[in-house]
């Protein structure tokens, strides 16, 4: 697989996305430092040297299951980040440790013009491996905060570990994500254009919702980006 490593990059997602159409195979794109990276909803990503930014590309990736991929990967980078520290999944594409996000996932997807039923899927990961110190309205942690130590974390085990979670059933991911849901049984504050509510978030449904309370909640796809929506609008999600 071609891997291209860099110094520093505005955004490994934007760069993958800039040269996608150039390649035919699977490729990685690592970098030390980001300087524009964004995360789901086009909100800033923090992240400096001392964390792990990726982007993995899959091409000729089957579209019909694009829609459980970003719980899949979430699921491998937690099993990765588990060795180390009490990590959770906080719904749809954080990993948390004590409720601080210690990792992000954003997957955005291209789908071919001449077939649709394939895509280019573009896997965004940061974890915050040995970050020191975050900006104050950052609510963020690392392995190195966590543990008080240096950490070596394997970009290979992680890509391995993603390409087995892309691969198993969807209710086994699911189930995981359950098992180490961050806000099971909390109260999360629903946001929407001139309206918010509280509501007890219980567990995510086999199609990756989010069941609360007050209704059910999904990640809608679009072609070539991820947004929360609600059945009927879209909303922005609290957790206390």
């Amino acid at each position: 697989m071609l891997v291209i490593r860099l110094n520093k990059v505005t955004s490994t997602q934007d760069f993958a996305e800039a040269i996608s159409n150039m390649l035919y195979e699977d490729f990685l794109i690592i970098a030390e430092e980001q300087t524009k990276a964004r995360g789901r909803l086009g909100r800033s990503w923090y992240s400096p040297k001392g964390g792990l930014w990726f982007t993995y590309v899959k091409k000729n990736f089957r579209t019909e299951v694009i829609q459980l991929s970003g719980l899949k990967v979430a699921v491998a980078v937690l099993d990765v980040l588990r060795k180390f520290v009490d990590a959770k999944i906080r719904w749809p594409n954080d990993i948390v440790v004590r409720d601080k996000k210690i990792a992000g996932i954003l997957i955005e997807a291209k789908t071919y013009e001449d077939n649709i039923n394939l895509s280019d899927l573009f896997i965004g990961v940061g974890i915050d491996v040995a970050v020191k110190e975050f900006p104050s309205d950052v609510n963020a942690t690392s392995l190195h905060l966590e543990l008080r130590k240096e950490v070596e974390l394997s970009i290979d085990e992680v890509i391995t570990k993603i390409d087995e979670y892309l691969n198993v059933d969807n209710k086994k991911a699911v189930d995981i994500v359950n098992q180490f849901l961050s806000l099971k049984d909390r109260d999360v504050i629903l946001k929407g254009e001139n309206w918010e509510k509280k509501c007890k978030a219980l567990f995510v449904d086999y199609m990756g919702r989010l069941i609360t309370e007050c209704g059910i909640y999904e990640v809608e796809r679009y072609a070539q980006s991820m947004k929360l929506y609600d059945i009927r609008r879209s909303l922005t999600l609290n957790f206390h």
